[in-house]
C-alpha cells in the first residue's frame, strides 16, 4: 500500500470476547476521477546484468575474436602455402616438360641423324654391290668373247675349255648370289635395328610420359586433402563460435 492510501486509510480496531481483536480497513474514496499518469504505474524492468556477467560475456567475445584471428591466420598461411605449392607444381611441370621435350627433340635429332648414316652406308653398299655387278657382267663378257676366241682357235680343247669356263661361271654365279643374299641380310637387320630403336623410343616416351601424370594426380589429390582439412576447420571454427553465442545469450 502507498503513502497516499495510508494518510487516506482508517483503522478501526475492536475488542472480542475472550480478548481477541478483530481489525477492519476502509480504503476512502479517491481524491479525483482523473486516471492516474502513466508515470505512476509501474512497468516491469529487465533486470540488470551483473558486472561478473558482464567481464564474462566481454571475456567470451574477446576469445571469440582471437579465435577467429587465429583461424584468419591459419587460412592465410594455408592459402599461401596451396599458391606457393601450385606455383612449385606449375613450375615443376614446365621445367619437366621443356626438358622432356628437349630431349625428345635430342633423341629424334639422334635417330635421324643416326637413320640417315645408316642409310647412306647402305646407299653405298649397294653402290659397291652394283659396281661388282657391273665389273662381273664385263668380266664375264670378255670371258665369253675368249671362250669364243678360243673355240675358233682351237676345237680340240673345246670341251674341256668349255666345262672349265662353265665352272668358274658356276663359282662366279654363286659368289654374286651369295655377295646379294648378304646384302640382304645387312638391309633387313639394319631394318630391324631401326625398327627396335624407333619402339624402345616410343615406350620410353610413353612411359615417361605416365610417370608425369601420375605425378599430377598426386599433387591434385593432395591439394584436395588440403582443401578439405581448410573447409573441415573453418566449419569447425563456425559451430565453436554459435555454441559460445547460444550459451552466452
Amino acid at each position: 500500500m502507498s503513502a497516499v492510501d495510508q494518510e487516506v486509510a482508517a483503522i478501526r480496531g475492536e475488542e472480542k470476547s475472550k480478548g481477541g481483536l478483530s481489525y477492519e480497513v476502509i480504503l476512502a474514496e479517491p481524491v479525483s476521477d482523473r486516471p492516474p499518469s502513466p508515470l505512476t504505474v509501474s512497468t516491469p524492468t529487465r533486470p540488470q546484468p551483473s558486472e561478473e556477467e558482464i567481464e564474462r560475456k566481454l571475456l567470451a567475445a574477446k576469445e571469440r575474436r582471437e579465435a577467429n584471428r587465429s583461424i584468419n591466420d591459419v587460412d592465410e598461411k594455408i592459402s599461401k602455402a596451396v599458391e606457393k605449392r601450385q606455383e612449385l607444381v606449375s613450375t615443376f611441370v614446365t621445367k619437366t616438360k621443356e626438358n622432356l621435350d628437349a630431349k625428345m627433340e635430342e633423341s629424334q635429332e639422334k635417330r635421324e641423324a643416326h637413320l640417315s648414316s645408316l642409310k647412306t652406308k647402305l646407299k653405298e653398299h649397294l653402290e659397291r654391290v652394283e659396281t661388282i655387278r657391273l665389273t662381273n657382267e664385263t668380266k664375264l663378257q670378255e670371258i665369253r668373247q675368249q671362250i669364243d676366241e678360243k673355240l675358233k682357235s682351237a676345237d680340240e680343247k673345246r670341251d674341256e675349255i668349255i666345262k672349265q669356263l662353265q665352272e668358274k661361271l658356276r663359282l662366279h654365279e654363286e659368289h654374286i648370289k651369295s655377295v646379294k643374299q648378304s646384302s640382304e641380310e645387312k638391309t633387313k637387320a639394319m631394318e630391324e635395328q631401326i625398327h627396335s630403336k624407333i619402339q624402345l623410343a616410343a615406350e620410353k616416351r610413353d612411359e615417361i610420359e605416365k610417370e608425369m601424370l601420375e605425378k599430377l594426380k598426386e599433387q591434385d589429390r593432395r591439394g584436395e586433402l588440403a582443401r578439405q582439412k581448410k573447409e573441415n576447420r573453418l566449419s569447425g571454427g563456425g559451430q565453436c563460435e554459435e555454441g559460445e553465442t547460444a550459451s552466452s545469450g
